[in-house]
């Protein structure tokens, strides 16, 4: 189970989200490994994470207020627009916001082993799209690691049919191997330990690809949030 609040911050941490893990993890769902020789390096692909109604619920979100943002490390090549959700989520959708904490959790303790009791997180939850038409080129994310995330998750919100590429790919599981890759329907969705795990999509070449992302992040909030409450 994990405790969340927003803190009554100020300065740059004044909107972030905070959960704290506050017993043991609920049983791990049912999921198709894609493993690796590395503990932190396995995948987990959950099939039907949300129903269709619920996917339709959060592109629905879109009519909130979203806040559009450009965060991206200036080294990564990417191609995608990006906001951000977590508040939004938490509030008009919470069972869905929790099944991505409580997944989060039992996947950790099933594959990755790195959350204890205690430990404070920062969940960066984004609605992202890639629009071939809207950006004018391929949609892509080049091959990265998200910084500080402990536990990333990625789900399909569009159909298949409506995008061409896109498919996540993972870093090889053993040495001299292929990457690894999920082929997501909508709704489906992968979770990996984002810090450590290297990932990328092919190109979108056409159509819009559109995903709910989350990175539940370590964060430098964690070092201000120790000294502060």
């Amino acid at each position: 189970m994990v405790r969340s609040w927003w803190p009554f911050l100020s300065g740059d941490g004044a909107d972030c989200d905070v959960v704290e893990v506050e017993s043991a993890p609920p049983p791990a769902p049912g999921f198709e490994l894609l493993g690796a020789q590395a503990q932190e390096l396995q995948v987990a692909l959950v099939r039907g994470f949300l129903s269709p109604q619920e996917v339709q619920h959060v592109i629905d979100m879109q009519e909130f207020s979203l806040k559009e943002i450009d965060d991206r490390d200036d080294d990564l090549v990417y191609k995608h627009e990006v906001w951000r959700m977590e508040h939004e989520l938490k509030e008009a959708l919470p069972h869905i916001y929790q099944r991505l904490m409580d997944h989060s959790r039992a996947l950790d303790a099933e594959l990755w082993q790195q959350i204890e009791i205690g430990d404070r997180f920062f969940p960066e939850i984004e609605y992202i799209v890639y629009d071939v038409s809207s950006l004018g080129e391929a949609g892509k994310i080049e091959p990265h690691r998200d910084n500080q995330s402990q536990v990333t998750v990625v789900v399909l919100l569009s159909q298949r049919k409506e995008f061409q590429g896109g498919v996540n790919h993972f870093e090889p599981g053993y040495e001299g191997g292929a990457s690894r890759q999920a082929k997501l329907n909508s709704g489906d969705a992968v979770f990996f330990f984002g810090d450590q795990c290297e990932h990328w999509i092919t190109p979108v070449t056409a159509g819009r690809r559109t995903i709910l992302q989350m990175e539940l992040s370590r964060g430098w909030h964690r070092s201000f949030l120790e000294c502060c409450c």
